[in-house]
């Protein structure tokens, strides 16, 4: 293809785009290698690559308890993620496949429950968690991040099911598959790309959740990254080159599952939101 002048009219305003989106992340890289008293002096743009290094790194995981934090979201993030699949694998393929009278009123209750503000929720769940101890609590947690991440996933995966034929289902029953065989055997496999968006939403949400994980994880040991992330911040000072080094390790995890399932992302949410 031939350049020409007028595609500068795409061309600019795409780099402009991709600029704003990209620098505050290269900042944020450039700020963690940057060391402490760089932070503090206004050097002259010629010196503000000096004495780059992993300082800060340095002190993010052996002053801190940062690396206990990780540990904890990805627990968290891994165990509520397998719930979430399992628990709208099986609720997609029964609204999906069965067609019964209050199907209408399931489905409107699974949406209702994505529109409300699950924040407004936060006093009688941590009233009912002290009452039944799971305050301070990675079953509590766990809970409470299925029930905000299983309404969407519901409707993702039912949007996939709809697209796979009826007369696989068939076919298996033929060959003696239970329904659990029909949904593991058959209909999981051919809605692998739907699985993947749902995998990389539910643990995407749970990952960067803050507002549930600082009120119902108080203990020092249990805080998640997020939470551990916003205790580094001090009353009249802040380490900024410490923050930004583990703003920076916190994003790795999210990123790196994006790269890996990039391409069945797109294929999963393209295909369910089309019916056939």
């Amino acid at each position: 293809m031939r350049w020409r002048p007028r595609d500068l009219l795409v061309i600019v305003p795409t780099f402009a785009i991709l600029f704003v989106i990209v620098f505050p992340v290269l900042w944020m890289v450039f700020t963690s290698l940057r060391p402490a008293s760089a932070l503090a002096a206004n050097l002259p743009v010629g010196q503000w690559f000096d004495g780059l290094g992993f300082d800060a790194y340095g002190r993010l995981f052996n002053d801190s308890g940062f690396a206990r934090y990780i540990g904890n979201s990805l627990l968290v993030s891994a165990v509520s993620t397998v719930f979430t699949v399992v628990l709208a694998s099986f609720a997609a393929y029964g609204l999906s496949r069965f067609k019964f009278r209050l199907r209408g009123p399931v489905l409107l209750i699974v949406l209702a429950t994505q529109l409300l503000p699950f924040v407004v929720l936060i006093s009688p769940i941590y009233l009912a968690f002290s009452e039944i101890g799971l305050l301070n609590s990675y079953v509590g947690l766990v809970v409470v991040y299925v029930a905000m991440t299983l309404p969407l996933a519901i409707y993702l995966l039912l949007g996939y099911f709809d697209t796979i034929p009826r007369v696989l289902d068939e076919a298996a029953r033929i060959d003696g598959c239970s329904t659990a065989g029909v949904i593991f055997r058959v209909v999981l496999p051919i809605a692998l790309p739907g699985i993947v968006t749902v995998v990389t939403t539910t643990f995407i949400t749970t990952w960067e959740e803050y507002f549930f994980a600082s009120v119902l994880m108080t203990g020092e040991d249990l805080k998640t990254v997020q939470v551990g992330l916003s205790s580094f911040f001090g009353e009249y000072s802040s380490d900024w080159g410490m923050i930004m080094a583990a703003a920076t390790v916190a994003t790795i995890p999210t990123i790196l599952l994006f790269s890996i399932v990039q391409k069945r992302l797109v294929a999963g949410l393209s295909a369910g939101s089309v019916k056939q």
